[in-house]
């Protein structure tokens, strides 16, 4: 008897302990990996070693390639922003520039970027744009625009 006693004591504590949390309490999509990535119709691409360059002129510029497609980002002003700053890329001169296939889309018609960190030598943001080529004035739509950690 005794020994039903202590089996049934022994499956209540086994099935009354809390599950583990078994995750890892600091990934939350923010493990200091750094990335970069765009889709542009529909097709996803990266490059997790983005060149990155502040020159004298404190003027920031991002170039990103995946194959055949490369993007560039240049944000004037740069050392006088911080975290939050919501840069609009449509403006004059152009902002944001598609090469796709050897096409350069460099007329950069609407589009924005948001720095959500600017870290003392990391960048963290997301992006989107439209540019169009000047010959047959085709455009390219660039979305869901994000980078992390990407050091400058």
């Amino acid at each position: 008897m005794k020994f039903i006693y202590f089996l049934a004591a022994s499956i209540l504590i086994f099935v009354s302990c809390e599950k583990e949390d078994t995750t890892d309490q600091n990934n939350n999509n923010n493990n200091n990996t750094p990335s970069f990535s765009w889709k542009i119709d529909g097709d996803n691409y990266t490059d997790n070693s983005p060149v990155i360059d502040v020159n004298s002129s404190n003027v920031l510029t991002i170039d990103a390639s995946d194959n055949s497609v490369d993007v560039r980002l240049i944000i004037y002003d740069f050392y006088s922003l911080s975290d939050g700053s919501d840069i609009s890329l449509n403006t004059t001169p152009p902002k944001a520039h598609v090469t796709k296939n050897g096409v350069y889309y460099t007329d950069t018609q609407n589009g924005n970027l948001t720095f959500s960190e600017i870290g003392d030598s990391e960048l963290s943001g997301s992006f989107n744009f439209q540019s169009r080529e000047l010959v047959n004035f085709q455009s390219v739509t660039v979305t869901d625009g994000v980078f992390s950690n990407i050091t400058y």
